[in-house]
């Protein structure tokens, strides 16, 4: 028999292994013994004689940390539970994967505004004037002024057509507006966990069975 369960007594002071207080110990049960703890005692824990280093001066060190508690899955057993000497327990645990989204930029777009030529054709009517001769037989009769007296003999006529001006003005030809949007897609991502299998090992002859 552990000689630390009779040395522990109901209301002894509980510390951790830095010194600070727990709580109070209570009853004793095969081998682990209570502790109250938390504000007025409504904390219990169920802690193994095994983590017990010392015991003097009406107190019990532990060689844990005080904030340590609630992770070493000593929390204090009912009445209706099995006595820790006919049946201990091995937790089992395994990696459970948790996926983090972090935003990063994967590129940029920038507009901007670059001036090309290209080579267009109108087609524009234009009017010129064309000069035709009408002649035509008449009848024969007596000029009355001689053959080079002097009146002219040439017609002037003045010949005209449209040239065509090119001129150039900009204008609008289209708007361009820019924008995001966030669209949702699902991504697989692998990565290995690892998870605790029981093992049991038998020396003699040992009837196991499952509950």
């Amino acid at each position: 028999m552990d000689t630390r369960i009779t040395q522990i007594r109901d209301g002894m002071d509980v510390f951790d292994r830095d010194g600070d207080k727990i709580g109070t110990a209570g009853a004793s049960r095969g081998r682990a013994f209570s502790v109250d703890a938390g504000f007025l005692g409504m904390k219990k824990y169920s802690v193994p004689l095994d983590a017990v280093t010392d015991i003097h001066d009406d107190a019990v060190y532990l060689s844990c940390d005080k904030d340590d508690l609630d992770r070493m899955g000593w929390d204090h057993r009912s009445d209706e539970d099995v006595d820790v000497t006919e049946q201990d327990t091995l937790r089992l645990r395994e990696e459970e994967l948790r996926a983090t989204r972090t935003p990063v930029e994967t590129g940029r777009v920038q507009l901007g505004k670059e001036v090309v030529e290209e080579s267009r054709t109108l087609e524009v009517p234009v009017t010129h004037e064309e000069v035709y001769l009408d002649r035509r037989p008449v009848e024969r009769r007596p000029s009355d002024r001689p053959i080079g007296d002097g009146e002219s003999d040439t017609i002037r006529v003045p010949v005209r057509e449209e040239q065509v001006e090119m001129q150039k003005r900009p204008v609008v030809y289209e708007e361009v507006g820019i924008g995001k949007r966030a669209t949702t897609e699902t991504q697989q991502v692998d990565e290995t966990v690892r998870r605790e299998e029981l093992r049991v090992d038998k020396e003699g002859d040992v009837d196991l069975r499952n509950a």
